[in-house]
């Protein structure tokens, strides 16, 4: 149940600081809001501009979703080392750090963005790593706020 919960929780976040970026779009004032990868190629197949925003906000969402998820898995199998101190701050902020690195080293290469996402932007990393810090910060309110309360005592 944490682990759906997280992943509601993450996706929710997502969704909330995406909230810009889709009222701009839709509005037809702003295109290519930060924090918001710009997949102009998927596969071999060049995205036409409706498609870059939408598999953009999608692409956004699954990265929301599976940190929450990642979260919890480090928190129910103990492997906040550094800290030991399960939805603390300081612990979001490691978790989203070392998932940061994780999509930017290992994912973003094998979904064809290049290094750090560079075939796609040159600022993609900075996106992303702004978009793990608001998504660590928010996730943090929104855990205090639905914890239980023997989590108090």
């Amino acid at each position: 149940m944490d682990y759906i919960l997280a992943t509601t929780l993450g996706t929710l976040v997502g969704f909330f600081i995406a909230m810009p970026a889709i009222i701009l779009e839709a509005s037809r004032r702003v295109k290519n809001m930060p924090l918001l990868i710009d997949v102009h190629v998927w596969r071999g197949y060049k995205l036409k501009e409706g498609e870059v925003f939408g598999v953009g906000l999608l692409l956004h969402l699954i990265i929301s979703a599976l940190y929450g998820f990642v979260y919890v898995l480090f928190v129910e199998r103990d492997w906040l080392v550094v800290t030991h101190a399960p939805f603390s701050i300081i612990s979001m902020i490691i978790v989203a750090g070392l998932f940061w690195l994780f999509l930017n080293l290992i994912v973003f290469p094998l979904i064809g963005f290049g290094w750090v996402g560079w075939k796609e932007g040159r600022t993609v990393w900075f996106e992303t790593l702004i978009s793990m810090a608001m998504e660590s910060a928010f996730l943090w309110m929104l855990i205090q706020y639905y914890q239980p309360w023997y989590f108090y005592s």
